[in-house]
């Protein structure tokens, strides 16, 4: 699994493209919008990556742009979902103490680290069809993120993988050219996370679509 998510970014003949557009898009991030493309960049990749296609390329900004905006509802919308939780929390609280501390420890903090876990089954379960309603089927993403490979991905995508890059790009940071390719090492890993979270059901069948 980490071999072939590690190969992933490089079965694009066009990869060295595909991380030179990244890089610009990294870089320019701060201006908001280029985020939101690169969100939408993950997202297909993704798909991609669990349909057994190679990564794609950085083309149709516009729908890139709008993938990205579209997962970033769909966090908003858990978010809301869990403050309005928190709110209703609250109000009891007002009327009956005991209640609201249940509710608190009952629903509220199981609630927030589901969340926490969540974010890659809901990133997975939105990506596939790039579909909105998909990544709030909470009984599917749920079912995903009980399962043991799932654990294994979340772990890689949010804990060792960024530690062990993150080693790697502050050592490379130490050249001025090395400076200089750790937006192209960002877009790599981002991609590498996208071979992992596509394939969080099981490994996908190779297509030649």
């Amino acid at each position: 699994m980490i071999v072939n998510a590690l190969k992933y970014p490089l079965e694009d003949d066009d990869y060295p493209k595909t991380l030179l557009i990244g890089s610009l898009l990294v870089v320019t991030s701060f201006l908001i919008v280029p985020a939101f493309i690169l969100t939408g960049y993950v997202t297909r990749a993704v798909q991609n990556a669990s349909k057994g296609l190679e990564p794609p390329q950085f083309e149709d900004y516009v729908g890139l742009l709008v993938d990205g905006l579209k997962l970033t509802g769909v966090f908003l919308i858990y978010f809301v979902a869990f403050m309005l939780a928190a709110v209703a929390m609250l109000l009891v609280q007002e009327l009956n103490r005991t209640a609201g501390l249940a509710l608190f420890w009952v629903l509220l903090v199981p609630s927030y680290f589901g969340l926490i876990y969540g974010t890659t089954a809901i990133t997975y379960h939105f990506s596939r069809e790039r579909r909105i309603s998909d990544a709030l089927k909470v009984g599917a993403v749920a079912r995903t993120a009980l399962s043991l490979r799932y654990l294994a991905v979340f772990l890689l995508v949010i804990l060792i993988g960024p530690i062990l890059f993150l080693i790697f790009q502050v050592a490379l940071a130490f050249t001025i050219i090395g400076l200089l390719l750790v937006p192209a090492t960002l877009i790599y890993e981002f991609i590498v996370y996208s071979k992992l979270m596509g394939e969080v059901d099981g490994p996908a069948r190779r297509s030649s679509a």
